[in-house]
């Protein structure tokens, strides 16, 4: 039997042999941990491209795309956390590589100004055929280049990934990605021959990523033309249910929930941000309501993006086709309480579905189960249950919050800001203007708390058993 056989028929057994009465979180962790590794481990392909969806029960066939491949290095960071993924510094850099046009035979399609292609083929990285999303992605752009910074500091040791991450985010231009009316809009898609193409977003979203990864990159005009538009919360949109604010792009249509939540796993201008994070909690609260008051459940909620009965959609307050509810969701939202109740009320089923973990529940269609699960919208799970065990592993390895005349992005402006300043040493030309700018910031930190070892629960151990297996097989091939 292969190593891989051997990895799936352990997660069968683990569904077949569960127990139909209600688990403690910390057996339910440790087990679901366990599958969604496997999970990323099918999505990461031999060419270091990452699959953007895994089929649940049957062959997978989606192409890879660099939104999926960020999520992935994010997961391997978390997995090296926990000790239960020995190569997992490997695997980041194949994926870095893959991405970088520096493995044989695969070269991603890419537009003149860096942004990918949203579907790859898996294999080689050349547009998906189609019909496939042939537009060039900045939001999946800046999850890889997300991802890849992530990895950078978990692997601090690792000067190959730290320059592998390094090179990826340098040869992604996300200014080009803000549209030059200086407005706030950020393009959805990128032309082959660079420039932004269609249409844009305003704030609030998701593509508060591209503003903050373009403010921290040498050619950033425009970025800090229009910082205050995405990072001041004074100055966005809001929608309240039930007095609860919440942030959205339109002030007459409530967010998807994996908006804040993305900001809150990728972006360290949201997440070392009080006020955002508010946010991120008012989400949950209002589409917590709004699930026991409008759809009168007990304890399901968690709307956001994923497959429903009708296709995919980005569930939210007031449009949710189907009633589908993402225990994702409300793993990311740190709520293991109820995350438990889903549990309990999947643990019986024996359907391969299970394998990679719990998935998406439809009220109206009790009997529905998903196809398939993207990484950006399943990965959530692993996240919040990480989160769970570490309430401090993504803060830690998110990049400081912006702060002007922090020209080594630190997170504190100091003297050796000025000395970038004064020695030209800084990645981009330094002008009187940015000495002022130094000037009226300096001295002004941001606190962050050090990496740090946190002890894991006991019965992670039973994870590092069903690893030894794996590691010896492997030796045997």
């Amino acid at each position: 039997m292969s190593c891989r056989n051997l990895f799936l028929a352990i997660l069968m057994f683990l569904i077949h042999v569960s127990p139909g009465k209600a688990q403690d979180i910390d057996t339910i962790r440790n087990e679901q941990i366990l599958r969604l590794r496997g999970y990323v481990l099918n999505a990461i392909r031999f060419s270091g491209l990452v699959r953007d969806s895994l089929v649940l029960d049957g062959e997978s066939f989606h192409p890879a795309t660099p939104d999926a491949a960020g999520f992935a290095l994010v997961s391997l960071s978390a997995f090296n956390h926990l000790g239960i993924q020995p190569d997992a510094e490997q695997r980041v850099i194949k994926i870095l590589n893959a991405h970088l046009g520096l493995t044989p035979g695969v070269t991603p399609e890419r537009s003149a100004d860096g942004h990918f292609i949203h579907f790859m083929n898996v294999d080689t990285g050349a547009a998906a055929p189609c019909c496939w999303d042939d537009s060039y992605s900045p939001i999946g752009s800046a999850l890889l280049a997300a991802g890849a910074q992530f990895a950078k500091r978990q692997f601090s040791g690792n000067t190959t990934i730290a320059s592998l991450a390094d090179q990826l985010t340098a040869s992604i231009d996300f200014n080009a990605a803000i549209h030059p009316s200086l407005d706030g809009r950020i393009y959805l898609d990128m032309t082959k021959e660079g420039g932004g193409s269609g249409g844009a977003v305003r704030p609030w979203n998701e593509y508060m990523l591209v503003e903050s990864l373009a403010l921290r990159q040498p050619n950033n005009e425009r970025a800090l033309a229009v910082k205050d538009l995405w990072l001041d919360t004074n100055s966005l949109p809001q929608i309240s249910y039930a007095g609860i604010p919440t942030l959205t792009d339109n002030v007459n249509r409530f967010a998807s929930g994996f908006w804040v939540q993305q900001m809150h796993f990728f972006n360290g201008d949201f997440r070392h941000n009080e006020e955002f994070e508010t946010f991120f909690w008012n989400q949950r609260d209002a589409d917590k309501m709004y699930s026991s008051d409008i759809l009168g459940e007990t304890f399901r909620y968690g709307l956001t993006a994923g497959v429903s009965p009708q296709g995919y959609h980005a569930d939210r307050i007031g449009d949710h086709p189907d009633n589908v509810f993402s225990p994702e969701a409300v793993a990311a939202w740190g709520d293991m309480d109820t995350l438990l109740q889903f549990y309990n009320e999947q643990i019986t089923s024996t359907s391969p579905s299970y394998k990679f973990g719990m998935v998406r529940v439809s009220e109206t269609e009790p009997n529905w189960l998903p196809n398939d699960a993207g990484l950006v919208d399943h990965l959530f799970l692993l996240f919040g249950l990480v989160e769970s065990i570490d309430p401090d592993f993504f803060a830690d390895r998110l990049f400081p919050a912006f702060i002007e005349g922090d020209f080594d992005q630190d997170g504190d402006v100091d003297g050796d800001d000025f000395l970038l300043w004064q020695r030209g040493g800084s990645p981009a030309p330094l002008s009187a203007g940015d000495l002022a700018d130094w000037n009226s910031h300096y001295g002004a930190p941001f606190q962050v708390t050090p990496l740090a070892a946190v002890p894991e629960p006991a019965t992670i151990i039973h994870l590092l058993c069903v690893i030894g297996l794996l590691v010896v097989c492997r030796r045997n091939v």
